[in-house]
């Protein structure tokens, strides 16, 4: 035979059903949502995506909008996060590509660029 075991007793906010046990629901008036936003749509800073950034920034500049507030104007359809890190990959020697010759005998001359700044305004370097 085995031993029996008398158990204590179950206490009541522990039994279902009872009121004692009852948890008042959330308040519905409340929103359950966060405080802010969170952005979805960040694309990733790879080094080709950056690439890409750089050599529109370098023929941004190229044309003559040499402030990151011009550049932010022409580029309007990437954020400021994207074009300084696209700022800081220019810095680098990218190699670019120039269309030369005429129109019946196009020649593309491959040359590398990078981006100097000096104080708030940047140049480009070729070389």
């Amino acid at each position: 035979m085995s031993p029996s075991f008398d158990l204590p007793p179950i206490p009541s906010f522990m039994l279902r059903g009872h009121p004692d046990c009852i948890v008042p629901d959330k308040q519905p008036d409340k929103p359950n949502h966060a405080w802010f936003e969170p952005e979805t749509n960040k694309p990733r800073l790879t080094g080709a995506y950056k690439d890409k950034v750089a050599t529109e920034i370098i023929g941004a500049v190229r044309d003559g909008r040499d402030t990151f507030g011009k550049i932010r104007q022409t580029l309007p359809h990437y954020s400021d996060r994207e074009l300084k890190a696209g700022i800081r990959h220019a810095k680098k020697w990218i190699p670019m590509m120039e269309r030369r010759g005429t129109r019946a005998k196009p020649q593309m001359h491959r040359y590398q660029a990078r981006l100097h700044q000096e104080g708030r305004r940047y140049s480009i370097v070729k070389y």
